[in-house]
């Protein structure tokens, strides 16, 4: 598992260091720490598969990979909340290898976010297993 600590390293000019952005890292902390329920938490996490899974198959070609770099997008780390993977770990009754802190951002490679998801779902919805195919 490698999980590391999200540091933004293009912050937003036009924000500065007043009002604004101070609301927006509030709002940024308080929606990475809020809670998700078993079924919000397998959906949510299927999402964030998904649109990985399109950076890495557009990362194919030139352009594709001009693209994703424009977007800030990159094929081998997913950007995951705090609080998401400290529940994914919970509910999957996995014990992290990291301390992780509910209103920091972590980036994390497809295989183990999907391994997380996997465990999940054999945890909350083993009827469910059947599908993982499609999003690995």
């Amino acid at each position: 598992m490698n999980i590391k600590e999200y540091r933004d390293a293009h912050p937003n000019p036009w924000l500065g260091d007043g009002i604004m952005n101070g609301v927006l890292n509030g709002v940024t902390e308080l929606l990475s720490s809020a809670a998700y329920s078993p079924e919000n938490l397998i959906i949510a996490t299927e999402k964030k598969l998904k649109v990985m899974r399109r950076i890495i198959d557009r990362d194919r070609t030139f352009w594709s990979r001009l693209q994703n770099k424009f977007n800030g997008e990159k094929p081998d780390r997913i950007l995951v909340d705090g609080g998401m993977l400290i529940q994914l770990f919970e509910v999957s009754k996995q014990t992290c290898p990291y301390t992780l802190t509910p209103n920091h951002q972590y980036t994390i490679p497809y295989s183990d976010l999907f391994e997380l998801y996997r465990k999940l779902v054999l945890v909350l919805a083993p009827e469910k297993t059947v599908r993982l195919d499609y999003l690995s």
